[in-house]
């Protein structure tokens, strides 16, 4: 892997859409698809082109629109239900891309379906990977103190596929090497386990409910390359101002 400080090069032309990218599975496109302008949110619709929205049609675990995405309330258990189960094979590879701005940094859970399948910042330090076929298996990235905090910004896992699978980590464009002695499975191949996903900003809607803005989200059923990986990078920084 490359260390901090290593930044992702691309030459993205404006025209560029994450649509471009192949096995783009959704995409919750900022400004694009809320129900709303303003006030509760009950939808936010899929720009991938595969329909699969997220909705809540309960306005008690509905977020505010803000920011061109949602505003998630760690307190009012703010979560949605995708129209369709994102499904990753054992050993398939995997992308997902978020741009957020959180509140608190505690528990914040991306996506999940189950409690043996989650993706989830967990403090300012830990980013947390749960996938349950054949077996719960659990990986803890473990990176410099402050890797997430309060402040904008974009994130983008990766994982390619097969049993040697290697995990990608970046933020704002610049890929991250976690901590070898701490994290719990940070090498290749030690997570290759398949998962589903449901539920955008908590755990299966009971727990760990994401606390702040969740301002875009993009995910492949497929390992993207590194060109692919930098027209990803820059296309949303540039969108988010980062």
């Amino acid at each position: 892997m490359l260390g901090l400080g290593n930044s992702v090069i691309s030459g993205t032309k404006a025209s560029f859409s994450l649509t471009d990218i192949s096995n783009l599975e959704l995409w919750l496109q900022n400004n694009i698809g809320l129900s709303a302008d303003t006030g509760k949110v009950q939808t936010w619709k899929d720009s991938s082109g595969n329909l699969n929205h997220a909705t809540q049609t309960n306005t008690d675990y509905q977020a505010n629109f803000s920011g061109g995405g949602l505003d998630f309330e760690e307190g009012e258990t703010d979560h949605y239900d995708l129209a369709s189960t994102i499904t990753i094979a054992q050993a398939g590879g995997f992308c997902v891309a978020f741009v957020v701005e959180m509140e608190t940094v505690s528990n914040n859970t991306l996506f999940s379906k189950g409690a043996n399948e989650q993706i989830k910042i967990v403090n300012g330090t830990e980013f947390f990977f749960k996938a349950d076929n054949p077996s719960a298996t659990s990986t803890v990235f473990v990176f410099p103190s402050g890797t997430f905090d309060t402040s904008k910004a974009l994130f983008i896992l990766n994982r390619s596929a097969g049993a040697s699978n290697r995990f990608l980590f970046f933020k704002n464009g610049t890929e991250l090497t976690p901590d070898v002695d701490n994290s719990t499975a940070e090498a290749a191949g030690e997570n290759p386990n398949g998962f589903d996903i449901d539920t955008l900003g908590s755990l299966e809607g009971t727990g760990s409910f994401f606390d702040g803005k969740i301002l875009e989200v993009a995910f492949w059923n497929r390992a993207l390359t590194a060109t692919e990986i930098a027209d990803v990078n820059s296309y949303l920084q540039s969108i988010h101002g980062l």
